[in-house]
């Protein structure tokens, strides 16, 4: 049996600052007509950073779309022209203040394939060391939480965390880390006075 659809038409319906909407019309394989509502939205990379300590690094953030503030693994956009793992760098840099010396990438998800064409390419980021500045967008407001990378498993499986790039990109690492190197040591997280949203405080 065919599974294929052929495309025979499509219209922008919407262009905004990161995305485009568009409505195709395709011919399904018993050969009747269909319209399609199709997203596309930019690439982009996750990252998920752990330190010699077992320590991983996530972020807190309100995400409109949900009406919360959640907790995610470093991400963004992959700039035209640029490779995903110098995003995964950048991304690091802008958002937790550390740059990686070692990416290890994960996998390559597609996070809404009914609707969307956008791709999250997942890495796993290690020697961290400092790095410059964060320069982050001026209308991204955002904490940062360190915690042992187990604990981090424990509140994908809980539930507690609930952004699907995240729980993916931990379950991931998880599978790559060498045994041992993913219990941690709890640490305090330093106050970030450089982000433009609140400091830092310690994950509960």
């Amino acid at each position: 049996m065919k599974l294929n659809e052929r495309l025979i038409g499509k219209r922008v319906v919407y262009t905004g600052n990161y995305l485009s909407t568009e409505q195709h019309t395709v011919i399904l394989p018993d050969g009747r007509r269909a319209i399609r509502d199709i997203v596309r939205p930019p690439d982009a990379v996750a990252v998920v950073p752990i330190d010699e300590d077992g320590l991983i690094y996530l972020v807190r953030q309100y995400r409109s779309a949900i009406r919360r503030a959640i907790y995610e693994i470093p991400a963004g956009i992959i700039d035209e022209g640029e490779r995903p793992a110098t995003t995964a760098r950048r991304e690091c840099e802008e958002e937790i203040g550390l740059r990686p010396r070692r990416l290890i990438k994960l996998c390559t998800i597609y996070p809404a394939v009914g609707f969307s064409t956008g791709s999250i390419q997942l890495f796993m980021a290690q020697g961290l060391t400092a790095g410059r500045r964060a320069h982050s967008d001026a209308t991204e407001f955002l904490q940062v939480h360190v915690m042992p990378f187990e604990q981090a498993l424990r509140w994908v499986l809980t539930n507690r965390i609930v952004d699907a790039k995240s729980i993916l990109g931990i379950l991931w690492a998880r599978q790559r880390l060498e045994p041992g190197t993913s219990r941690g040591r709890r640490r305090t997280v330093r106050n970030r006075p450089d982000r433009p949203g609140p400091t830092s405080s310690p994950a509960r």
